[in-house]
């Protein structure tokens, strides 16, 4: 089942008259019938920029934080969006806790960069720790166009590269990585899975390497393809170089032989990762000290790490989420905040990013409520399903370096696919298909040879506006008494009748339950009567009719997601696609 959300769209209606108008549109999802429209003026009442500057320099006191709490908080809700904020407080406590989702007009972005909605309140609790709400989170309106997804690794090993920018120039107040990849590595082996977490480090600090420079970071991304990027350093905006535009954010590299930054803009790193695709990024500026180069350079520095984060954000840069950081952190708050966030990420809710925020924000809480370090983590979204990594719910595979390059010739084989028009002689469509089949088949046989068991959609060729067939694929032997998982695909795409169980799961004395009640998905959830592990060969596990869309050409994914057994063993789910080609 989809995480409820209480979404609040904000629209620009007039941003040249003074003071500027916006329109906010409050509506849920998954929670309770909540749906209203209320203005809102520019800027924040009573924000002042002393308040701002003291939060982002980390050292805000009791009475500044709350004053701007209270103040941010009245701003947004005010009497009439209050209520509904009770509503969905009402209604989570019957079901599950919902996360308040931020989703600004582009043009309206630059003009809420500065108000810290992390203070947000609901009474006398902080929203951001409220027992019912799961996060905060910022997702910008851009609409992704309908292309191949993008490569991802759904398989072990997790892994993880650390970068710590450290430019002299600017002080050399970045903490070390070594210790933070020594605890992401304790914690793995804690976990029993020492084998499934690799750790790459790039810094220029001893017993690490060279100089961090750009190119170095693009190279070492040029070598695997990694699951998750800690950036550990400066930013900075710069100029956008017209008249009317907003400047832009940059991370500040360091050269080989000079002591001097080089600013890498967020539209440089969004092209390369479009290219080569990192699920989460971390973005920590974490400063030990805001004296001289960098105190002049701090509100900029935390501008740009928001701004970098937007940039990065659209669903084909290959970036799902970003974590950045509105103020300045002490050295010891940020590794509190990766510490429970990759302790939380590995073992406590494995994959789930969204509650490994949520931990690292407790932690620094716990430790310390003021000045309000736990608000400064700012959570940027592209895609809303959790948890991404669903491979670290299942015991540790090994992974083959064939797959990622095989996961890279599946989506160019669609694409092209996608772009060849049906009327094409049979024969010149064919050499795709047969590429495909090829790379299948080997990617399983691999997985077979390592024990492992896999869930996946098959793929499928239709026409604009179609009902197809999908089916769901097991392979491997079946010794469990209980799955579940989800098959994801665009809300575009409709289910027009329940799924049907294969007759397999029957003569195996198992029972299947399949949910339709949120759009773009399927649950499913199969167990044996008895609650023993079934002994036989389950293949195909069930089947759903789907109608698509008038729209062509287009690559339609499916997923498995979000998979868990009882008992727990290899087990990963896959992706295919429905690709509609040109008539």
């Amino acid at each position: 089942m989809r995480t409820p959300e209480l979404v609040v769209d904000i629209d620009p209606i007039d941003l040249g008259q003074k003071p500027p108008r916006l329109k906010l549109s409050i509506h849920a999802s998954n929670l309770a019938p909540i749906d209203d429209e209320v203005e809102r003026l520019l800027p924040v009442p009573e924000l002042l920029p002393t308040e701002l500057d003291a939060l982002r320099s980390g050292y805000a006191s009791e009475q500044v934080t709350e004053a701007v709490a209270d103040q941010v908080t009245e701003w947004l809700f005010q009497s009439d969006l209050r209520g509904h904020l009770g509503t969905a407080v009402s209604a989570a406590a019957a079901s599950q806790p919902f996360r308040l989702v931020i989703r600004p007009h582009p043009d309206v972005i630059p003009e809420l960069a500065d108000i810290p909605l992390e203070l947000l309140k609901l009474d006398d609790d902080r929203l951001a720790l409220h027992p019912l709400v799961r996060g905060i989170v910022h997702a910008p309106r851009r609409h992704r166009a309908s292309l191949a997804p993008p490569a991802r690794r759904i398989a072990w090993p997790f892994k993880i590269l650390l970068v710590r920018t450290n430019p002299r120039e600017l002080g050399g107040t970045v903490p070390p990585a070594l210790p933070i990849r020594k605890h992401i590595l304790e914690v793995a082996r804690a976990c029993g899975i020492a084998d499934g977490v690799k750790v790459v480090v790039l810094s220029s600090e001893a017993g690490a390497g060279g100089p961090v420079t750009y190119d170095a970071l693009r190279d070492e991304l040029s070598k695997a393809s990694y699951d998750l990027l800690v950036y550990l350093g400066h930013g900075d905006l710069q100029d956008g170089g017209f008249r009317g535009l907003p400047p832009i954010g940059v991370l500040l590299f360091e050269l080989a032989g000079s002591p001097f930054a080089d600013s890498i803009r967020a539209d440089q790193l969004r092209s390369e990762l479009q290219s080569r695709p990192v699920p989460v990024v971390v973005l920590a500026g974490c400063l030990t000290a805001a004296s001289g180069a960098t105190g002049e350079r701090l509100p900029n520095s935390m501008r740009a790490g928001q701004s970098v984060a937007y940039s990065l954000i659209p669903g084909e840069a290959g970036v799902e989420w970003v974590i950045g950081m509105r103020y300045r952190v002490e050295t010891l708050d940020a590794e509190r905040f990766l510490r429970a966030f990759i302790r939380s990420l590995l073992k406590e809710a494995p994959g789930d990013v969204e509650k490994a925020v949520r931990a690292g924000r407790h932690e620094m809480f716990q430790q310390k409520p003021y000045p309000p370090s736990w608000s400064a983590p700012v959570l940027f979204r592209a895609a809303d399903a959790e948890p991404l990594y669903d491979f670290l719910y299942t015991a540790s595979t090994t992974s083959d370096p064939l797959d990622e390059h095989d996961q890279e010739l599946r989506s160019a084989a669609w694409k092209a696919m996608s772009e060849l028009p049906r009327a094409l002689p049979a024969e010149t469509r064919r050499f795709a298909s047969l590429l495909l089949d090829k790379v299948e088949s080997a990617f399983l046989e691999r997985r077979q040879q390592q024990g492992a068991s896999l869930l996946w959609p098959a793929r499928i060729e239709a026409k604009p506006g179609d009902t197809v067939r999908a089916c769901v694929h097991y392979m491997g032997p079946f010794p469990v008494s209980h799955l579940e998982g989800r098959l994801s695909f665009s809300e575009a795409i409709s289910a027009q009748t329940p799924p049907r169980p294969a007759p397999a799961l029957e003569d195996a004395g198992m029972r299947a339950y399949f949910a339709l009640d949120q759009p773009g998905e399927v649950g499913f959830v199969a167990f044996g009567a008895a609650r023993e592990p079934a002994t036989r060969r389950l293949d195909p596990l069930f089947e759903i009719d789907l109608t698509l869309p008038d729209a062509f050409p287009a690559v339609y994914e499916l997923r498995i997601e979000s998979l868990a057994c009882e008992p727990r063993r290899p087990l990963c789910g896959w992706n295919n696609v429905i690709v509609v080609p040109p008539p």
